[in-house]
């Protein structure tokens, strides 16, 4: 047996043992959490505080063993500590299983798995420095109960691929697998850094920064220092849109975190003023309609005085603050939207300001306890005001300046947590943030983490991004890809015909269709209803996902131009024309293997 078979064969060993302790202590622990459920009240009311206490921690343990299961660590450490002599093996996984001696990837300890072999250092919970040196460290994937992927180094032998089973790197909907094992020792770091105080996690598309963020909202969570400040039910996750609220509603359980609000601003504002209406992010005819509508509606933003909030007058409140800033044709169509039912971003942040004024705060009325002067307590209902110890804003770049100072009024004075994470070069939206000076944030620059390399396109992609004028780094060691492709086609049936052609002969997991102009998509989305695979949306509506194809559609002369019929400002023309470019850099970059190019002209044609 050679060196790698023999290491080879001990990992599974060993990984067959751990899961069979995982199998056997699971069943005791749902043993112990069934007698707990049947005695507890019959227990005096000091020992029931006890035995919930032993129910919550069951039912915890249950759950992290249950995720051990298929991936019970992803690193083996053969270590000896400072002034001892002997080697002791330790592992880290995404959460602890003392009997095995597997650490939870949060530990201080764990940040020896970044190193290479030899003299090693960490800073322990209590502050010391704790020295050892690093024999062998063994880095593995593990899916299912089975090795994927295995690679040894040790003082004496260089890091060596002993084993790697083929497998697909697509992605299943939006669930991103071992996220935990692939973080770099710099990241690492960025995770573990001071909590006080806003941080910024920026970079391009594809570029792992959400999957960094929330590896550090795991670790506020989970660190035993800082789980009193940082509950995960005192946080909140703003995130775009429902696919992107789908990915991390399955991401963060997978790091130990379940009870994180996670929603988007109009969901969240539309439950703080108690509305059930109709939301459009943008309202009108056409692109320039819209526009110009909320050009003019951010005037008013910024500028008008508001009414105080009241549920059932919130368009009085808005025809108030708008009225001096709309032209004729801007008033019957507010009318039109006022018959419809209908608030868009700006509305809602309208109002929400509104209710802020009137409230003194964001929160909600209910019930809470009042302890009295005789000891008491009392209950009473009133207005509660939020106060989030952390808020994570993804895609901050798309918010406007006065949704994210809402967002900071809510936040914890005692942790001023609130992490930002985007890129201003992704910006799809008018009158979005374009400097921290907007909402009055300063971040020091140890708190701004920049990543620049791309890991989610092929080298092909990219270098076709790179040639229509992005400036972007092409990391080494990422696949070749396919060629882009770019296909001159008269309008939307060859379109389909092509897309059709193409897709019956290869299988892909996911393929996403977008377009600029929403109402080009309509032949698209019937031509594709009842196929599960294909994803027909606006460019957009893309922000945030990624498919493993990507077909740009309706590409012309006119698809990036900005034009007005009337005279219009300035300013508006040039965020018009940053928006355009910062759009089709977004379509690009939400291809994984494939990416193709349609319409009457050619994109480097045009640009």
């Amino acid at each position: 047996m050679d060196k790698k078979e023999e290491i080879l064969v001990d990992a599974k060993t060993h990984v067959k043992r751990v899961s069979l302790n995982l199998e056997k202590v699971g069943k005791e622990t749902v043993k112990s959490l069934k007698r707990s459920k049947e005695i507890v009240n019959k227990l005096s009311p000091a020992d029931q505080i006890v035995e919930y206490r032993l129910i919550k921690y069951n039912k915890k343990r249950i759950c992290e063993i249950d995720h051990l299961k298929g991936s019970p660590y992803f690193v083996r450490c053969d270590v000896v500590w400072e002034r001892e002599s002997e080697i002791k093996k330790i592992f880290f996984g995404k959460f602890g299983f003392s009997e095995e001696d597997i650490y939870s990837w949060i530990t201080p300890a764990s940040s020896m798995r970044f190193e290479n072999p030899g003299e090693v250092k960490y800073v322990r919970p209590d502050g010391r420095m704790q020295k050892a040196t690093l024999v062998r460290k063994d880095q593995c994937m593990i899916v299912d109960g089975d090795i994927k992927f295995l690679a040894s180094e040790s003082i004496n032998s260089p890091r060596e691929l002993v084993y790697q089973e083929y497998f697909s790197n697509r992605k299943t909907g939006f669930i991103l697998p071992e996220i935990v094992a692939q973080m770099e020792k710099a990241q690492d770091q960025v995770i573990r850094a001071h909590h006080v105080g806003p941080f910024l996690i920026s970079g391009p598309a594809g570029s792992g920064k959400t999957t960094l963020a929330l590896h550090r909202v795991a670790y506020l969570a989970a660190s035993p220092d800082l789980a009193e400040t940082y509950k995960s039910d005192s946080m909140v996750v703003f995130v775009q849109d429902n696919g992107t609220k789908e990915y991390f509603s399955h991401l963060l359980p997978e790091l130990g975190i379940d009870d994180v609000l996670i929603t988007t601003f109009s969901e969240w504002a539309l439950s703080i003023l108690d509305l059930e209406i109709n939301y459009n992010i943008r309202f009108g005819n056409c692109e320039n309609e819209k526009d110009l509508y909320e050009f003019s509606k951010l005037k008013a933003l910024k500028n008008a005085k508001l009414d105080s909030y009241k549920k059932a007058g919130i368009f009085s409140i808005l025809e108030n603050a708008y009225g001096e800033y709309f032209d004729e044709s801007q008033k019957e169509l507010f009318q039109n939207q006022k018959k419809q039912k209908i608030c868009d971003r700006i509305d809602l942040t309208l109002l929400l300001k509104s209710y802020f004024n009137f409230n003194d705060g964001l929160g909600v009325i209910k019930d809470y306890w009042v302890e009295l002067k005789n000891g008491s307590m009392r209950k009473k209902r009133g207005f509660v005001p939020f106060e989030y110890s952390l808020a994570l804003v993804d895609e901050f770049q798309n918010y406007l300046p006065e949704q994210l100072e809402l967002i900071k009024s809510c936040i914890s004075k005692k942790s001023q947590s609130i992490l930002y994470v985007g890129d201003m070069a992704q910006q799809v939206l008018l009158g979005t943030v374009r400097d921290w000076e907007d909402i009055g944030e300063k971040i020091n620059e140890e708190r701004k983490v920049v990543l620049h390399k791309v890991y989610r396109n092929t080298k092909n992609i990219l270098r076709y991004i790179q040639g229509l004028g992005y400036q972007i780094e092409i990391p080494d060691g990422i696949k070749e890809g396919g060629e882009v492709g770019e296909y001159v086609l008269e309008g939307g049936v060859q379109e389909i015909e092509h897309i059709w052609n193409f897709i019956d002969e290869k299988d892909f997991s996911s393929v996403g269709i977008l377009a600029k102009d929403e109402k080009y998509l309509f032949e698209f989305e019937k031509a594709f209803a009842k196929n599960d695979k294909v994803h027909v949306m606006t460019m957009n509506e893309s922000q945030g996902v990624e498919f493993d194809i990507v077909f740009l559609v309706g590409i012309d002369e006119n698809t990036f131009s900005v034009s007005f019929e009337a005279d219009v400002p300035e300013d508006l023309i040039g965020e018009k024309r940053r928006i355009n470019k910062d759009l089709l850099y977004v379509a690009l970059t939400r291809a994984i293997s494939e990416l193709q190019v349609l319409g009457k002209q050619r994109l480097r044609d045009i640009l």
